[in-house]
């Protein structure tokens, strides 16, 4: 039977329902189209399924719909809007050549629940039943008042009943969500199409990169690229046709900035096409080659692009790359503003981006012994152009260790002379190259009087080793930086 039916009692629906009253209004509850533009978001929370508010994210909603319009001023319901809407921003665009006229705008509280669905079905076909399944009415949906329906037959009498709903399985309902009254004029009476633009919070994408390390001293990998989508608005949205926005935009103050019950991720896509990439004024905008149904507070997954192979760079690091951003006023002479201390290098993955980058995270995989995959780290990702290089740091070397030590004091008047090492350690079963940075900020004039091994790289404010440490051996790097504070001026 080509039928569907709604077997919860009329007398059950709430008061929210008598929104629409035939003739007072017209209803506009679905869109004949959606397209979303999604901006990108850093938080974290928005990607967890499940039904919450939140006002992170950020998305514009285009909706293409339809209005059987009189001629003058009346006021159009539209429903199934995103509970999280930015209604300044609401906008109801109809062709200029209509002469249509925006008038006004309200914006309702959501509707939810058993008459949020009905109040979809207004204007459609229904059947109505009492409790031993005998038709009580059968036409044309009118409105909801109160507990009851108000239904119109092939005569044109209308009955006012209540009972058990069955619709047509071809009507299309869309779940229950926002509602906003707009007041609209028109010269004469037709169908018009307009579209519908309004901004919601509660949807944001990031990308999720998966970096496929292969086994072996060479660095040479797999990256896959793929865009999260979360939708926490407080509606769905069918057979949409998205463009995800990528870059740094200044979100308006009413949205928080673009940079709860559990519910499965939706299903993969199989092997489906890469979005089209193009310019978008100053940023990147991805177009997804196929619409998309998002559900209300799921997640999903599409690829940004294809697999590609990687060469790149492992590297093992100690200290920072940069000076800390700041000197002493005055020359820093105290033998107790020193700290010996260890630790183990940050571990550097750098690499040549393949293709424009959007900002997001990075998960770092190794097969292991068995030739299993194994998670060894994740990072973040800035807005990356294509040819520039990417780092990214997993984590730690547990096999190396870098411990710092002074070796030598010595203060003559405003001259101080200072000796340091560093100890490089490496249990490993494979020699490894650990670059150490230094930062001379005692003082701003200083001088390198030794150093074994000699830096790498000798700046202004920085010294750079790159040792090489053997395999269940160690290393050192020894040097010795003199201080003139004769030029210091005093302050008071």
């Amino acid at each position: 039977m080509d039928m569907r039916t709604i077997t919860r009692n009329m007398r059950t629906l709430a008061i929210a329902c008598t929104l629409v009253i035939a003739g007072a209004a017209r209803t506009a509850c679905a869109a004949d189209s959606t397209a979303l533009t999604i901006y990108p978001s850093r938080a974290s929370g928005l990607f967890a399924p499940g039904d919450f508010a939140t006002q992170s994210g950020y998305a514009l909603v285009h909706q293409q719909r339809s209005f059987a319009l009189s001629a003058g001023t009346q006021t159009l319901t539209l429903q199934v809007l995103a509970e999280r809407i930015d209604p300044s921003a609401l906008l109801l665009h109809f062709p200029s050549a209509s002469g249509v006229r925006f008038a006004g705008l309200s914006v309702l509280p959501p509707v939810r629940g058993v008459a949020a669905v009905l109040q979809q079905a207004v204007g459609g076909k229904v059947t109505v039943t009492d409790a031993q399944g005998k038709t009580t009415a059968s036409g044309i949906l009118r409105a909801l008042d109160g507990d009851r329906l108000l239904v119109e037959d092939s005569s044109g009498a209308l009955h006012r009943v209540s009972g058990d709903v069955t619709l047509p399985a071809h009507l299309k309902l869309g779940p229950p969500g926002q509602q906003a009254r707009i007041s609209v004029y028109a010269p004469r009476a037709g169908t018009y199409r307009a579209e519908l633009v309004y901004p919601t919070a509660g949807i944001g994408w990031r990308a999720n990169y998966d970096l496929l390390l292969r086994a072996g001293d060479t660095c040479r990998g797999t990256l896959r690229a793929r865009a999260t989508l979360a939708n926490h608005s407080g509606t769905r949205f069918e057979d949409a046709r998205v463009t995800l926005l990528a870059g740094a935009v200044q979100a308006p103050n009413s949205m928080a900035t673009m940079t709860g019950p559990r519910m499965p991720m939706a299903a993969a896509f199989a092997a489906p096409p890469a979005p089209v990439q193009s310019g978008l004024a100053d940023y990147r905008s991805y177009r997804l080659p196929a619409p998309i149904s998002l559900a209300e507070g799921a997640v999903v997954q599409v690829p940004l692009y294809a697999p590609q192979t990687i060469e790149c760079t492992r590297n093992y690091v100690f200290g920072d790359v940069a000076p800390p951003g700041w000197s002493p006023q005055q020359p820093d002479f105290n033998p107790d503003n020193h700290q010996d201390g260890a630790g183990n290098p940050r571990i550097e993955i750098a690499f040549e981006a393949p293709e424009n980058l959007p900002s997001g995270e990075a998960r770092l995989y190794l097969p292991d012994a068995d030739g299993s995959l194994q998670f060894i780290g994740a990072n973040g990702i800035e807005d990356t152009r294509a040819g520039d290089r990417v780092v990214l740091v997993p984590g730690a070397a547990y096999d190396l260790k870098v411990t710092r030590s002074r070796t030598r004091w010595q203060l003559t008047g405003k001259v101080l002379t200072e000796g340091l090492r560093y100890t490089l350690s490496n249990t490993g079963r494979s020699a490894r190259t650990i670059t150490v940075y230094a930062h001379p900020r005692r003082w701003r004039n200083w001088e390198l009087l030794h150093s074994a091994p000699q830096p790498a790289e000798h700046g202004i404010d920085t010294l750079m080793w790159r040792v090489r440490v053997p395999a269940n051996g160690s290393a050192s790097i020894d040097y010795t930086l003199r201080y003139d504070a004769n030029s210091a001026v005093a302050t008071r």
